[in-house]
């Protein structure tokens, strides 16, 4: 049993010792990043998904999963976690954080108006703000929050028009509530309405919501990446503090926010 233990001590300090010796200047992780692009475009068709959770979601739990995960390491690495998976999270994150970006500009960029581009951006500012208000007045209504949630997974054009036509229907259901926070719900309800039609109606002579962009593609790849990082070293924290009598150590590992499946 002591020869056992000895030799997975040794284990663990080869392998904290090779973390060590990683590249973590800019170039290293530049580099890094390079490879987790490589990695998701290689990946089979079959594997890739849409993100599970909206993309700023499933980056800020990449980062905080990373920062727990490298302020544990010694422990997580005795489980027998690699070393090198934390920092690899974090460059996987900032692939797929400027991945998005691209996606978003590609979207944008197939607009053939300015004017297209900013009813585009009016309307998903209105939708954000329509779902903060509804969130509030129904914060307390368990059919309200559901339907709220099954309307906020979109991100493509034309889940937007859908979401502005649902939610303009739900604040009109939620009349009573959204009174109680002192918002007109005939007023919003209108603005969705209007709002659903004009994007529509610009669509009709664009190609926007018929594009497909490879970067998209590429998003999608990097983001099953992360979540499947994400998966590792929470998989391993479970079992290396599951006697944490605090709960703060695996605490660190959570997710931050719900975890809601996109809608396709």
């Amino acid at each position: 049993m002591g020869k056992k233990s000895k030799k997975n001590d040794q284990l663990v300090a080869n392998e904290l010792a090779q973390a060590a010796r990683l590249p973590h200047s800019t170039l290293g992780h530049l580099q890094s990043m390079d490879h987790a692009v490589a990695i998701a475009v290689a990946m089979p068709a079959h594997l890739v998904r849409r993100p599970s959770v909206a993309v700023a979601e499933l980056l800020r739990d990449a980062r905080a999963v990373a920062a727990a995960a490298a302020a544990n390491l010694e422990a997580l690495v005795a489980r027998g976690l690699a070393a090198s998976l934390p920092n690899e999270l974090i460059a996987r994150a900032d692939a797929l954080s400027q991945a998005q970006a691209m996606w978003l500009a590609d979207r944008h960029r197939c607009l053939k108006s300015d004017a297209s581009a900013v009813l585009l951006h009016d309307a998903e500012a209105l939708r954000l703000a329509a779902i903060a208000v509804v969130g509030l007045a129904l914060r307390k209504s368990r059919d309200g929050r559901a339907r709220l949630d099954a309307l906020t997974d979109g991100e493509g054009i034309a889940d937007l028009i859908a979401d502005l036509k649902e939610l303009a229907q739900l604040v009109i259901d939620a009349e009573l509530a959204l009174e109680l926070v002192n918002e007109d719900p005939g007023a919003l309800a209108a603005s969705l309405e209007k709002a659903g039609k004009k994007v529509a109606a610009a669509l009709a002579n664009d190609t926007a919501g018929r594009t497909i962009s490879s970067s998209k593609d590429v998003r999608d790849r990097l983001a099953v990446l992360v979540e499947d990082a994400i998966d590792e070293i929470r998989a391993f924290a479970a079992v290396a503090f599951h006697d944490d009598p605090t709960h703060e150590r695996r605490g660190a590992f959570a997710s931050l926010t719900p975890h809601r499946r996109l809608r396709h």
